[in-house]
């Protein structure tokens, strides 16, 4: 007895993030792929010629269920050939969960990894294309084309590795021409591997094979940049016993010459502007710590962009007028863009004394020059949490709101993003106080608090005001009113939940921009590499702002700018930057990180999915 197998529901697609590289890898590669598309004789439809395909299932089908598949299967062929992925994702997966048995259902397997991986769904496609690959083997002329396929599929979906493990499945055998888009695609995917990963498949690759010299001279360079220069010479004998293009064979050669030339192309200048000398001690140990960041994301991008990349590291000393020359310096040397100043009053100068829009990232400068055009902190106001915070406050129900803030520009930014929002919505906001920085008594501006009674209260604070103002809220009485208390990210660092008491934070909802309270995947990455690199424990994070501004530059880099006008589009374009100090992104003259809701309770962080009306 045939039994039928129920249709399963059809999930309605929702588009991944592709990565831009495997997508250009799908398209580079498609017309090798094609040229092996697999055939087979299905009696009764009409059909390509070429070597018959297996059925999934060797068993024979009634007529009239024969019949039927026959049919799916010129259905799904005219619908891949004229574009319809959806409708020959559908007809093809009906063969197969259908009619496993009859003749063209091993095609049909073809067809749904082709459709699939067009419509995005890369899972079902390297599902798909690797079934295909084991039902007609190795020997089967369309294998090639389907080994494609199933890399391709692996690529879009983001396993490099396996995509290029995938590639090795074609055999040695073929005639150089067949192999030559095969072997391109293989340059790209190499190139997306990391060294370890990358020697494990060239360890594991077959010899000999074309791919595999491929791979090996890429790890020697890579091993080479890094300075693992032991290493690099051992893969680069390895490569030169495989059959290796011209330009491979140099490569390798210039490994074991210890010189790459002009291989890898001209060197790319980066700059750094820190105070190592003339500043007071803990500064300079500040700029150290940056620097190390700064190192740290140079070896990892001089693999990366497989070009020589060029530090130099410049000692403003404590002088404004160094500051300035130190920017013409890097200017006449052709550096691309710079790291630091530290602080914002060496960030101006240095900017003033630009001749072009030379981009620059501060770590620590609490804005950027007004109108300075390429010009970036990572440590400036974070607008976009104090907006969050008052479309919650809102939805709360708080309906008059104060804000209370030192007289800074990030607190004045933040108390204005977040006064906008809450007007806008309909919210009252009476007279602001706002106290000189650096105060430490608040009694006279927590009493006009108390006399005006608000809702809530929004405390646009760092750290080190939070540690003064929050015990002085609870001792003058505030804390029994009722008020709501509202912040920023000051009030969800470690700082602050480490060392305030917890009776002064419970209750308070802020923004952060910490994914979680444990250390993200970035951090985490960035950890491995600086100790690593340092052989010592990461012990601050201040090395991880040196690095993610160097990275977010060497980042924007890889999209080859030819001009700074175009190096500056590429930064403004930036999205969602996985950096280890958080995600953010580009707008503008400002980086805006990705906030998320908390309320503090018992020193942690409790993160809060709101639904605004």
């Amino acid at each position: 007895m045939i039994h039928r197998v129920a249709r399963p529901s059809r999930p309605e697609y929702r588009p991944g993030a592709l990565g831009v590289r495997a997508v250009l890898f799908a398209l580079a590669l498609m017309p090798w792929a094609t040229s092996c598309t697999p055939v087979a004789t299905t009696s009764g439809a009409p059909e390509p010629t070429g070597t018959p395909i297996p059925a999934i299932e060797d068993e024979g089908l009634p007529a009239p269920m024969a019949a039927e598949a026959r049919r799916l299967l010129t259905e799904a062929r005219r619908h891949l050939a004229s574009g319809d992925h959806e409708a020959a994702r559908n007809a093809s997966r009906d063969i197969i969960l259908l009619y496993p048995g009859a003749l063209g259902s091993g095609e049909a397997l073809d067809i749904l990894a082709r459709a699939s991986l067009a419509l995005g769904q890369a899972e079902e496609a390297v599902d798909a294309s690797t079934r295909f690959l084991d039902l007609i083997g190795p020997d089967h002329p369309g294998f090639p084309g389907a080994v494609v396929l199933n890399s391709r599929a692996r690529a879009v979906g983001g396993d490099a590795g396996g995509a290029l493990r995938a590639l090795f499945r074609v055999p040695a055998a073929l005639p150089p021409e067949d192999l030559s888009e095969g072997a391109a695609f293989v340059r790209e995917l190499v190139r997306e591997v990391e060294a370890e990963e990358l020697r494990t498949i060239a360890e594991d690759a077959p010899t000999p094979h074309p791919f595999r010299g491929i791979a090996a001279t890429e790890l020697a360079v890579t091993l080479f940049l890094e300075g693992d220069t032991t290493e690099a010479e051992e893969w680069a004998r390895i490569a030169l016993l495989e059959d290796l293009s011209d330009v491979d064979r140099d490569l390798s050669r210039g490994v074991l010459a210890g010189d790459m030339g002009d291989l890898l192309g001209e060197a790319v200048t980066l700059g750094a502007i820190l105070p190592r000398t003339g500043v007071s001690p803990g500064l300079a140990e500040y700029s150290e710590l940056v620097l190390e960041g700064i190192q740290v994301a140079v070896e990892q991008y001089q693999s990366q962009l497989r070009r020589p990349i060029r530090l130099e590291v410049l000692d403003h000393e404590g002088a404004f007028e160094r500051s300035r020359s130190l920017v013409r310096e890097l200017e006449d040397l052709g550096a691309f863009a710079a790291v630091g100043p530290l602080t914002l009053e060496f960030l101006e100068e240095a900017v003033s004394a630009r001749t072009r829009d030379f981009p620059m990232v501060s770590p620590f400068s609490s804005i950027t020059p007004e109108g300075a055009e390429g010009v970036f902190t990572l440590s400036g106001p974070d607008p976009g949490g104090s907006e969050v915070v008052a479309r919650y406050a809102w939805d709360l129900g708080l309906e008059r709101v104060m804000v209370l803030r030192p007289r800074t520009e990030t607190a004045r930014v933040d108390a204005e993003a977040f006064s906008t929002v809450f007007q806008e919505l309909g919210g009252y906001l009476p007279p602001e106080v706002v106290f000189e920085s650096g105060a430490t008594f608040f009694q006279a501006e927590l009493e006009r608090v108390g006399s005006i009674l608000p809702d809530g209260l929004f405390l646009p604070l760092t750290a080190r005001d939070i540690q003064l103002l929050a015990p002085q809220f609870t001792y003058y009485g505030l804390d029994t009113l009722g008020i709501q208390v509202l912040g920023t990210t000051g009030w969800t660092e470690d700082a602050v939940l480490a060392e305030v008491d917890s009776r002064h934070t419970d209750g308070v909802i802020a923004s952060t921009t910490r994914i979680s309270q444990d250390e993200t995947e970035s951090y985490q990455a960035f950890r491995v590499r600086y100790e690593d690199r340092f052989k010592k424990s990461l012990r601050s994070v201040v090395p991880a702002y040196g690095y993610d501004a160097a990275s977010l530059l060497l980042h924007a880099l890889g999209a080859d700018p030819r001009t700074n006008e175009d190096l500056l589009r590429v930064l403004d374009d930036v999205e969602d930057f996985p950096g280890a100090t958080g995600h953010f992104s580009l707008t503008g003259e400002q980086i805006l990180r990705i906030p998320q809701l908390v309320r503090i309770q018992d020193r942690e962080l409790i993160y809060i999915t709101p639904h605004y009306h």
